[in-house]
């Protein structure tokens, strides 16, 4: 045990010098890309590799160190059978591919960067390659899966309270019974969620996670806790991602969205039947040519007598012909260059469908047309 927190006091040290790295780098960058009013979107595109570096390079590093955190707290609590060294050897692991990954990054392209080969020696110290080659090597991998196969799956402790703990149970047991039985069939398929798994899922209170009770939802009224949402996707995701995980996600997006920026009468008219889940959501945010460029989305809202008109396409829209309540976000100003700022989401009720395809129509005249895509898994 002696020796693994070394490591991981080890790991820390290196991850302290990647870290300052990237700090440099996040200077240097910024300093390129500064225009008459601050950074320069225009300038930031030429970075843009090096951008697309940084981010990921902080953001392992980042992951690494909230993993050496949570391993030390695990080794204060106390020996935890047989799998009580196993989240430090997991952590150590994590952190040898970190640090590989950024100093590739790094070395490939120092000068994309802002460093200098002062800087690139610091990624070439002896001390940190055998860091990396130790935790990488295949032998070590190899024995921490046969330590986790050892544990049936188990990846060690979860450090949860009470009350996590008995939904981390109840939702396990319903993956295990009622979503699993079920999930080859619904993937191969290309079934819509069957009743049997939204039933039990509206009845333990799954689309009301991120609602307050005072909406009829199961979180806190007076403070926001995100544990019990983490927990049960990660049991009903185990049991299938597409029949059930991804499920909740939906309403939690909404919700979050309308206790932000809604209005009380929305909030009172909606968050307690979505918690009831009934009606199921969809969040129609991708379109065919915008991915994760939001700012960029074209759909077009134009202020009409009565309401707005949405005009445009989307894509990629999860439970789009199930749900009855959609969350669009679309242009409410046609002026693009005000790019994210120009946007607005809108609340949109239609008729559940089964099937496949769907065609809704409005009595004023709109119309809404989907077809589902098959996926693989």
């Amino acid at each position: 045990m002696s020796e693994v927190i070394s490591r991981m006091q080890e790991a820390l040290q290196h991850l302290a010098a990647a870290d300052a790295l990237i700090k440099k780098s996040l200077v240097w960058i910024k300093q390129q890309c500064l225009g008459a009013n601050g950074v320069s979107s225009e300038k930031l595109d030429g970075h843009q590799m090096a951008s697309f570096d940084l981010a990921w390079c902080a953001a392992e590093s980042t992951t690494a160190r909230f993993a050496l955190e949570y391993a030390g707290k695990v080794a204060a609590a106390g020996p935890a059978g047989a799998g009580a060294c196993i989240e430090e050897r997991m952590t150590l692991a994590f952190c040898g591919e970190a640090l590989q990954n950024i100093r590739n990054r790094f070395s490939a392209r120092p000068q994309s960067f802002g460093l200098d080969d002062a800087d690139i020696a610091l990624l070439d110290a002896s001390a940190l390659t055998r860091f990396c080659r130790s935790q990488l090597d295949a032998g070590n991998l190899e024995a921490l899966g046969r330590q986790v196969v050892a544990l049936n799956g188990a990846s060690g402790a979860y450090l949860l309270g009470e009350d996590a703990t008995m939904m981390q149970e109840s939702f396990r047991k319903l993956a295990t019974h009622v979503v699993m039985p079920l999930a080859e069939e619904i993937h191969r398929e290309d079934r819509i969620i069957p009743k049997e798994i939204l039933v039990p899922l509206a009845e333990m209170g799954c689309f009301g996670l991120s609602i307050p009770e005072r909406y009829g939802g199961i979180q806190s009224n007076d403070h926001e806790d995100n544990m019990g949402m983490i927990v049960v996707t990660e049991e009903l995701a185990r049991g299938s991602l597409g029949g059930a995980g991804s499920l909740i996600t939906r309403p939690e997006i909404l919700s979050r969205a309308l206790l932000k920026g809604g209005t009380e009468e929305q909030r009172q008219k909606w968050l307690p039947e979505i918690a009831m889940g009934h009606p199921l959501c969809a969040v129609a945010v991708t379109e065919p040519d915008t991915g994760s460029d939001v700012a960029a989305v074209r759909l077009k809202a134009t202020k009409c007598d009565g309401g707005w008109i949405l005009d445009g396409v989307k894509t990629w829209c999860t439970m789009a012909g199930k749900a009855g309540l959609l969350l669009v976000l679309a242009r409410s100003n046609p002026d693009r260059a005000l790019a994210h700022k120009g946007l607005s989401m809108f609340l949109l009720e239609k008729d559940s469908y089964e099937g496949h395809d769907f065609e809704y129509r409005q009595a004023q005249g709109g119309v809404l047309t989907g077809r589902a895509v098959a996926t693989m898994g």
